[in-house]
């Protein structure tokens, strides 16, 4: 939780930036501006603050020598660049190879979405994300496949609508091919 009087900091620095780039604070469209922003920096970093999710493990209710890979396509998620404090729109994928019990599908879930709520670099994220899952699914091995649509080149820069970025990370001998959909459909 952010103390009150660093949230009225958070918002003041806001008023600041918004004066430097010209606008009229007195304008009713931005009055609340800075509450709002601050708000929704807090929602997209709240990987930073809070816990991450406990992950709940049920039984292989069959004997198997050499467990199958399971395969969850296509997580939705949003992150920020690190870089420029810009949204980042992200598909993220993953498979990983089950030990003796499998972690319940809503908590790998939540698990990739509460990774993705902070600032990141894509190709650093992927990496920290396999080895994240890998030690909290207790898993023999995992695959990681993210595609990111970054707005710090769609909508400045290069301004490409076009592009995605998409990493790879794998931990282990785990081979399947993963599914990584652009996140963002433009035409």
């Amino acid at each position: 939780m952010i103390e009150n009087k660093e949230v009225e900091t958070a918002e003041e620095a806001v008023e600041y930036l918004l004066v430097h780039l010209g606008e009229d604070l007195s304008r009713p469209g931005v009055a609340n501006t800075p509450r709002r922003f601050v708000k929704a920096m807090e929602e997209l970093t709240r990987g930073l603050r809070e816990p991450p999710p406990e992950v709940v493990f049920f039984p292989l209710e069959y004997k198997a020598a050499d467990p199958g890979p399971v395969v969850i396509e296509n997580i939705r998620a949003v992150s920020i660049c690190e870089h420029h404090l810009l949204p980042i729109v992200l598909n993220i994928s993953v498979a990983y190879q089950p030990s003796d019990a499998v972690p319940g599908l809503s908590k790998v879930i939540k698990l990739v979405k509460w990774a993705a709520a902070r600032p990141i670099m894509q190709e650093r994220f992927t990496e920290w994300l396999a080895d994240l899952l890998l030690e909290k699914l207790k898993a023999r091995s995992v695959k990681v496949k993210v595609c990111g649509v970054h707005m710090c080149s769609f909508i400045r820069g290069v301004k490409d609508e076009h592009h995605s970025m998409v990493t790879e990370s794998r931990r282990g001998d785990l081979d399947v091919r993963l599914d990584c959909r652009r996140p963002l459909a433009c035409r």
